[in-house]
């Protein structure tokens, strides 16, 4: 299978996370190889199909890189509304959960348990309707966070999330933290 790829526009450090910028195009679906028919002329429907996927793609991964740049550092309800769909689904843990008040809600309590909470993007990637992010998460535990109270210790973790949008903002939410290393470093379980 043929993959269009485009490097990506990586925000704070260079990363390795392998999802390709661009998708395999109608053309190679339909098993013609590298969009073109046998007369060797570029097929319409996968021209407009990469274009399509394209465009979508570089107009969402800007809203993301607003999303983190405005939402993510304030948390501010008042943006909430610019970013995010009213009845998103979110999937975090093995749970799903709905609406922007929910959404807001995990914000909140994020913020209130690590109030120097800082989500830095390592790598983004778009395609078509999705953007991937690969985020490092770090913040002093200083309110409950997990069942575990205020600890005043420091914590570093990886995380990761597929975002799907639609109309221009996030209507799916599926996120990936690193919940044993956060858990080890406020000390709520031993380290391995």
């Amino acid at each position: 299978m043929r993959r269009h790829t485009k490097p990506a526009v990586v925000l704070t450090t260079p990363a390795t996370l392998t999802l390709s910028a661009f998708g395999a195009g109608a053309a190679d679906a339909s098993g013609t190889a590298g969009g073109t028919t046998g007369s060797g002329s570029t097929s319409r429907a996968a021209a407009d199909s990469f274009s399509w996927n394209h465009g979508t793609a570089r107009v969402n991964k800007r809203i993301m890189e607003r999303f983190t740049s405005e939402f993510l550092p304030t948390g501010d309800p008042a943006l909430a509304s610019k970013f995010i769909g009213p009845d998103i689904v979110m999937h975090f843990g093995g749970r799903t959960q709905r609406g922007r008040d929910t959404y807001l809600g995990i914000v909140a309590a994020n913020m209130k348990a690590f109030p120097d909470l800082r989500w830095t993007v390592e790598d983004m990637r778009a395609e078509g309707d999705t953007v991937a992010i690969r985020y490092t998460m770090t913040g002093t535990h200083k309110g409950p966070f997990a069942g575990v109270e205020a600890t005043g210790r420091a914590i570093r973790a990886e995380s990761m999330a597929f975002y799907r949008l639609a109309h221009g903002k996030i209507v799916e939410e599926r996120a990936q933290l690193d919940m044993l290393s956060i858990l080890q470093q406020m000390g709520a379980i031993p380290a391995a």
